[in-house]
């Protein structure tokens, strides 16, 4: 049931507010569209990488390695360098994105204007600022991501130009495995240089060592023939010397062959060599030399002369070329035989008998010539090994999806867009139906009043309609005529409701016993505002209490704008606000009443509106001696005072008063002013005096479910 109950209320809520809710909708979702629609559509195009994280040498194809629990690590890394600075630079630098309408510098709007109106511009970027920029824009459009706990890596770049986020994602996708190439073909060099300073340190160690071991030789050699008594020694010595006598000559040749070809100077060259070709030639060019000169310089025979004349030089050059490398071979030759007649003095050396001391020096050298050797030909060996893996190396990520043209733009996503301000602008309406309904707006229910205002509802009176004004006497009447004109009506049970609650507040809290034995009770009616039914609700009451048979009396305490005399149709007059000014001193209480012509009720009319401060006219001692008075006389008094918000009046009265009615207007008082009003109204108050609400001119077309009590009513 209370859940039903709250179903009730919130779709009677959103009924109420249904305006503020469609209207909050509409505006959203019309300012969501105009916002997507003028926004630049961008568009993401992605690329996938895979990283390999095996170890990959295509020198020994058998041997590949990975290690599974480096491999996340890896792969996070090889994130971290595709999204590096040096990487985005390089793509940068490639699509020369500087002066890229989209990433590069250009001329701002603020910078027109300022041009425009001649203020002197800041000054412009330099270069590294503006590479700066270019960078900073362009990483505020990529993303790279690891695509869960896969070896993919995802590289997407946003952009206004379809094509142009394509071009970039493929970019920094082949940047990024060309990068990594060439730090691995880095590394291999670097590590070759080094080895290669460790074979030339070891090459340089074998020549030493040699050299040690050929000076011990010769240095030691006559002591060598005699210890071994072997003249063989004598005849190798003098055959390695001839071989290297002539060794030495045949390179002082070659380099002054060198010079002399260097120069063109073919006269030397054809001395030097000797050779009956080169003669030819050399005579062929002199021929020429002198029919040169003989021809003039300009001549076409001339020409035709040099032309000869440059193919004979260019072939004597060719002829002393291959003289010199001749030559060449054959000073190679000379040091491949001093290399095998070295080899014989050791090998003779090494099988002769000397003594223990000599060979413990000659194989001391030997081991160490052995070393070096061995050494150079280790490093040798990893060198040209390390220059193979330079030129064959391989990247450990590779493009398994190069990025297409995107056709749809991925920003902004305008379905999406739309969906969520739906359900956006549907909670913002209902949250602001909420706030104008219970907090700002005005109050719609007994539950509503009851939590904001902290003190009970004793009735509902309902609005009536325009159909509804046949009860009442003429189109003139008021509404408090369905008193006696329409006793069964649903406005007329309200009014009995509220002297109900008035009843029972009464028996809860009796009124202590004043001495002078007054026994009627006082019931002020007031309102925070005006126009909220205050005066009606008063008359109504008040004949509530007369056609029960109690005497009562409705005093019109409204007297800046008096409207009982409106209601009653009486003429209006300045008798009572007279009567408390005093300037009728003849003027009595009696002679100021008046009769309600449709019930016994006794009226004291407010009259004319005042021209005076009011609030001087209740608080008088008059005052208080007319309500003592009234208390004697009669039953129920019932005061209509004027609304608490504009005028201190009510506040006044409300000392005087038994019990205060507080009149609510459905759905249109404020929050804010019934709760200063009332909290007015209690601090005023006699303290044992007790204040009840009505709530009045209910809309029932706005209220949600049905009406199962109107057989009831005489609607």
């Amino acid at each position: 049931m209370d859940a039903e109950i709250d179903l009730k209320g919130i779709l009677g809520l959103i009924r109420r507010q249904l305006w503020l809710i469609l209207s909050t909708i509409a505006a959203i979702l019309v300012l969501t569209i105009i916002v997507t629609y003028s926004l630049t559509p961008k568009y993401t195009a992605t690329s996938l990488v895979l990283v390999d994280t095996s170890t990959k040498n295509l020198l020994d194809s058998d041997n590949v390695l990975s290690n599974p629990n480096a491999d996340n690590s890896r792969v996070e890394s090889e994130v971290g360098i595709l999204k590096s600075d040096r990487i985005l630079l390089n793509v940068v630098s490639e699509n020369n994105l500087v002066s890229d309408s989209e990433f590069g510098i250009d001329v701002s709007l603020k910078d027109r204007i300022l041009s425009w109106l001649r203020i002197p511009l800041p000054p412009a970027p330099s270069g590294d600022e503006a590479l700066s920029r270019v960078l900073t824009a362009f990483k505020s459009a990529i993303t790279v991501s690891r695509s869960g706990l896969t070896y993919l890596i995802t590289v997407g770049v946003v952009s206004k130009d379809p094509e142009k986020a394509a071009k970039l994602a493929n970019s920094m996708s082949e940047t990024y495995i060309r990068e990594q190439i060439n730090a691995k073909v880095t590394v291999t060099l670097t590590k070759r240089d080094t080895i290669q300073k460790q074979a030339e340190a070891a090459n340089a160690a074998i020549v030493e060592n040699e050299r040690n071991f050929d000076s011990y030789i010769t240095s030691n050699i006559d002591r060598l023939e005699k210890q071994t008594n072997s003249r063989g020694l004598t005849t190798l010595r003098a055959e390695l010397e001839k071989v290297n006598h002539d060794r030495a000559t045949g390179l002082d040749r070659i380099e002054s062959l060198q010079k002399s070809l260097q120069a063109q100077d073919f006269s030397t060259l054809v001395t030097q060599l000797g050779s009956d070709a080169l003669d030819e030639l050399q005579r062929q060019r002199e021929g020429l030399a002198t029919r040169i000169a003989a021809a003039g310089d300009s001549s076409t025979e001339a020409i035709s002369l040099r032309e000869e004349l440059a193919k004979v030089d260019q072939s004597l050059a060719s002829a002393a070329s291959q003289e010199v490398n001749t030559l060449q071979q054959t000073v190679n030759n000379y040091q491949q035989q001093a290399n095998e007649v070295r080899q014989k003095i050791r090998s003779t050396v090494l099988q002769s008998n000397l003594p223990p001391e000599v060979l413990t020096e000659i194989y001391s050298l030997q081991q160490s010539s052995e070393i070096a050797r061995n050494q150079y030909q280790t490093l040798l060996s990893r060198l040209q090994e390390l220059d193979a893996q330079a030129s064959l190396q391989l990247p450990d990520s590779r493009v398994v999806s190069a990025a297409l043209t995107p056709t749809l733009p991925s920003f902004p996503n305008s379905k999406l867009i739309l969906g969520l301000s739906l359900i956006v602008s549907i909670g913002i309406g209902i949250g602001l139906a909420i706030l104008r309904e219970y907090f700002i707006g005005g109050f719609v229910s007994e539950n509503q009043i009851e939590a904001v205002l902290k003190v009970p509802l004793s009735a509902i009176a309902p609005r009536q309609a325009s159909d509804d004004h046949h009860k009442l006497a003429s189109p003139t009447s008021s509404l408090s005529d369905l008193m006696v004109t329409s006793p069964l009506s649903l406005f007329s049970e309200s009014v009995r409701r509220l002297r109900l609650t008035l009843d029972q507040q009464e028996r809860k809290n009796p009124a202590p016993k004043r001495q002078d034995g007054d026994e009627g009770k006082i019931i002020m009616v007031s309102s925070a505002l005006p126009a909220e039914g205050k005066s009606t609700m008063a008359l109504s009451l008040a004949r509530a209490y007369a056609l029960t048979g109690k005497r009562t009396l409705l005093i019109d305490c409204d007297l800046r704008k008096p409207s009982v005399n409106k209601h009653l149709n009486l003429e209006p007059n300045h008798d009572f606000i007279d009567y408390l000014r005093q300037d009728r001193n003849s003027a009595t209480l009696t002679s100021l009443i008046m009769r309600d012509p449709l019930s016994n009720l006794t009226v004291l009319l407010g009259g004319r509106r005042s021209d005076v401060a009011t609030d001087e006219l209740v608080m008088s001692e008059k005052m208080g001696r007319i309500l003592a008075s009234a208390r004697k006389h009669f039953d129920y008094v019932i005061l209509d005072t004027p609304p608490v918000e504009p005028v201190v009046d009510g506040l006044y009265l409300s000392r005087h008063a038994d019990m205060v009615v507080f009149v609510i207007k459905w759905a249109s008082t404020s929050q804010s002013s019934a709760k200063r009003a009332v909290a007015a109204l209690k601090e005023n108050k006699n303290p044992d005096a007790g204040i009840v609400t009505l709530l009045n001119q209910q809309d029932r077309t706005k209220m949600s479910g049905n009406y199962s009590y109107s057989g009831y009513y005489t609607e």
